[in-house]
């Protein structure tokens, strides 16, 4: 990728952004912006942030106005309109998620090297569960490569607002928190590991200013609509793909055992039931069984796959054909039809250590430059088991760790292997 490639983020759009949007978060989240920790440095920085939602981009630019950022933003958003127009223009640049991306990097050198700000969103993807989930070590590779001042933006509540599970976005209450992280000194004097650890704190909350609270949706029906999107074991029965929703209440069909959730992203079981206390805790539940379920001398996980790529841009994801999809210790295969051919394609294990999702349709694997829309045929609220599947497998079965574990040592906290 050429330096000219990446523009300098339009001033005008960036200004009447902010103009329009800034006071619509202060209505509708009552947004805070926390700047307390938080010096601009003199010329180019980068700003690494946790990922809760679609609208942290958002929250993320408008809250280090007027200062421009180039944000790195997932190759597949670049195949939909308007967004392929959109996000060129707005300086954004294109990255295969947890797969090398050499065009990525010279981009990002590329804005630096001109004077240029940086934003990161480090875990690849949106939290599933609300929770920072880690990201890949090459962040820290990378940040000690640029070799510039990193702040820190430490997002809270939006995931309440816009949940990953569910479409569209309810009104409630956030903050942002702003703060500088490590100096060019820093950068050249700290180890990877050690940057890869304090990115990890910052944006966990471990290490975060901000006062611990909850951050409350403003009163709304159907609290947990769409929550069995990404929740499919019954914590009482042990059964899968009973879970339903209605009203606030997540139940289950087998068994009756039942849950509401609060404004504030806590659930409370019924009479009679048996719930995690949060989303997360429940999701984490959903990991360590799965992980229970992986041996080494395991029967391949086998299902039935439509797959989609990326189109001409601005023509989205097209269908390029059906097949099987199979999991075992050594990674994943695809066999079956892309693009009018029958073919069998590799996933080596160490090569997928996360499968970003969207629930209820798809989930997908960056490898070699590619990206593949996998969509299960029979079920696809089973997009969720199979990313879960698939990043146990990776912590149970790759001989290396590409990533960090995230909140509360991950979802796999209590691995016993």
């Amino acid at each position: 990728m050429s330096r000219t490639k990446i523009r300098k983020p339009n001033s005008v759009v960036y200004c009447a952004v902010f103009i329009l949007f800034y006071p619509l978060l202060k209505v509708f989240f009552r947004l805070e912006v926390d700047r307390g920790d938080y010096r601009p440095p003199k010329g180019p920085f980068i700003v690494v942030s946790n990922h809760q939602s679609f609208m942290d981009f958002l929250l993320t630019m408008l809250s280090l106005y007027p200062r421009r950022l180039n944000a790195v933003a997932a190759r597949k958003f670049f195949f939909y309109r308007p967004l392929h127009k959109l996000l060129p223009f707005m300086g954004c640049i294109p990255k295969n998620l947890f797969d090398p991306d050499i065009a990525s990097i010279r981009g990002i050198m590329a804005v630096i090297n001109r004077g240029g700000r940086i934003l990161l969103f480090p875990e690849g993807r949106c939290s599933v569960d609300g929770t920072y989930m880690g990201m890949h070590k090459a962040t820290g590779k990378l940040i000690k490569k640029v070799g510039v001042p990193v702040i820190s933006c430490y997002i809270e509540g939006s995931y309440n607002c816009m949940p990953l599970w569910r479409k569209g976005f309810r009104p409630g209450r956030g903050r942002v928190t702003l703060a500088n992280l490590f100096s060019a000194e820093d950068t050249r004097r700290l180890s990877v590991d050690e940057i890869n650890s304090r990115i990890d704190a910052r944006l966990s909350g471990v290490d975060t200013r901000a006062p611990k609270k909850p951050f409350r949706v403003f009163p709304t029906r159907s609290l947990a609509k769409g929550l069995q999107n990404i929740l499919y074991y019954c914590p009482n029965c042990k059964r899968e793909f009973t879970l339903e929703t209605r009203g606030n209440i997540i139940r289950c069909a087998n068994c009756g055992n039942a849950a509401a959730l609060d404004r504030s992203a806590k659930l409370h079981p019924t009479p009679g039931s048996v719930a995690p206390e949060t989303v997360h805790k429940w999701y984490r539940e959903q990991a360590r069984h799965e992980m229970q379920s992986l041996h080494d001398d395991m029967e391949p996980i086998r299902l039935r796959v439509t797959v989609r790529m990326p189109a001409a841009p601005g023509r989205g994801l097209k269908y390029c054909g059906r097949g099987t999809l199979s999991l075992h210790p050594g990674g994943w295969h695809y066999t079956g039809e892309l693009r009018g051919e029958s073919v069998r394609l590799f996933f080596p294990i160490e090569s997928v250590p996360a499968i970003p999702i969207d629930p209820n349709d798809n989930f997908q694997i960056y490898a070699n430059g590619n990206f593949y829309v996998f969509r299960p045929e029979s079920n696809p609220r089973a997009c969720i088991k199979y990313a879960t599947v698939g990043e146990c497998a990776y912590q149970r079965f790759s001989a290396s760790r590409q990533m960090t574990e995230g909140y509360d040592g991950g979802c796999f906290t209590g691995n016993p292997y």
